[in-house]
């Protein structure tokens, strides 16, 4: 596409709406981004276990990482709880500033 296309195309003068973040996409967005980076972790620590290489990040939402099972479902429920008041804290913020 040519520069005199696009200039033709969108007038100068015209602003972009920006439009309202949805509280329910964002959420699960985030909770799966979440809960997908602690299975990456937990997994690294079940294939290498002494390399250290996510235990920082089990940790943070799992009280004991020695307990495979317990600290599965911790790690996932504790992220999903991360995520969630994340976006409760988040969107209502972002949406307020964009109608400025």
């Amino acid at each position: 596409m040519s520069a005199s296309t696009l200039q033709n195309t969108v007038p100068a003068t015209e602003t972009h709406r920006v439009s309202p973040m949805s509280l329910m996409a964002a959420g699960w967005a985030l909770s799966s981004a979440l809960i997908g980076l602690f299975i990456l972790c937990y997994l690294a620590t079940l294939v290498w276990p002494t390399a250290g290489l996510a235990h920082g990040w089990i940790e943070i939402f799992a009280s004991q990482p020695d307990n495979l099972p317990r600290s599965f479902a911790e790690g996932v429920i504790g992220s999903l709880a991360a995520a969630w008041i994340t976006v409760v804290l988040f969107v209502p913020v972002y949406n307020r500033l964009i109608r400025r």
